[in-house]
């Protein structure tokens, strides 16, 4: 499905009493460990961005880092974000703001699809959001060869618990963010397993199609801290249109869990015997 720039105009040239946008969506475990529609655990985005669930308004942003400009080929990088979302009732929207401050990002290029084909570069974020202090990874996925192969899911693992899903504009080459789900499947089955710690956003990114580029895809978790982890994004070819069945991960920002209260105590405890230790040494 192709989007259009005009789309992107379009949307820009609404006014804020008239956009009923979306918002950060939490995800379910759907019901007995299956996702679908039906049951919740798989949500649709539309493409209207005035009526998407996962869509939150990219404000203008004026910070960058150096060496990525805005629109540039090579990506882009804002160390500041400024986003709108809308409430998804009817009625008058309720309308609230926050920023996403960069905390840490990363790039790899020459990311393959077909072997040997260096197919994309892909941008990997964390941003910390203002509105509740919490993280938020991203992930932009730039497929920059015109050989009618496509990525139509991109995943996260290490996700954390109780994670949440939105999307937004970078450029008018992005292309939304079709559906989300908790699981690590890459087929088209309307039902599929809850995999736990592993987001999976639908897209259809492919230059052929006029889609090169992701939006910026988010991902927010309760989780305080994060790191690196292997196999922290995925992307696949799900072979909608006869291609390959391929994809692969790579390593990327992942949550790390708070250490539980008996965690602590243990912590605490051998911190102690340590001082006491040291104490024993100085007094001799």
């Amino acid at each position: 499905m192709k989007l259009k720039a005009i789309l992107l105009a379009s949307m820009l040239a609404l006014s804020v009493n008239s956009a009923y946008a979306g918002n950060f969506v939490s995800l379910t475990q759907g019901v007995g460990g299956d996702l679908s529609l039906a049951n919740g655990g798989l949500k649709n985005g539309i493409n209207n961005p005035n009526r998407d669930i996962f869509y939150i308004e990219n404000l203008t942003s004026t910070t960058y880092l150096s060496g990525y400009e805005y629109g540039s080929d090579n990506g882009v990088v804002a160390s500041a974000l400024n986003y709108r979302t809308f409430a998804t009732t009817t009625g008058n929207p309720t309308i609230s703001t926050g920023t996403l401050s960069l905390v840490d990002w990363r790039v790899t290029e020459n990311v393959t699809l077909l072997p040997g084909i260096a197919q994309a570069t892909v941008f990997d974020y964390v941003y910390r959001d203002s509105a509740d202090g919490k993280l938020v990874f991203g992930t932009r996925y730039m497929n920059l060869v015109d050989n009618d192969q496509e990525v139509n899911y991109l995943y996260r693992q290490g996700a954390g618990d109780n994670p949440s899903v939105a999307w937004t504009f970078l450029s008018d080459f992005d292309l939304r963010m079709y559906q989300a789900g908790q699981t690590n499947d890459f087929t088209y089955d309307p039902v599929v397993d809850y995999t736990n710690g592993i987001v999976r956003q639908k897209a259809d990114i492919s230059v052929s199609e006029g889609n090169p580029w992701s939006g910026l895809y988010l991902v927010k978790t309760d989780a305080v801290n994060y790191g690196l982890g292997a196999n922290a994004i995925g992307y696949y070819q799900a072979g909608e249109e006869g291609q390959s069945v391929v994809g692969g991960f790579m390593t990327g920002f992942v949550a790390t869990p708070v250490p539980e209260a008996e965690t602590y105590a243990l912590m605490l405890a051998g911190l102690g015997v340590a001082g006491a230790a040291a104490r024993r040494r100085q007094s001799k």
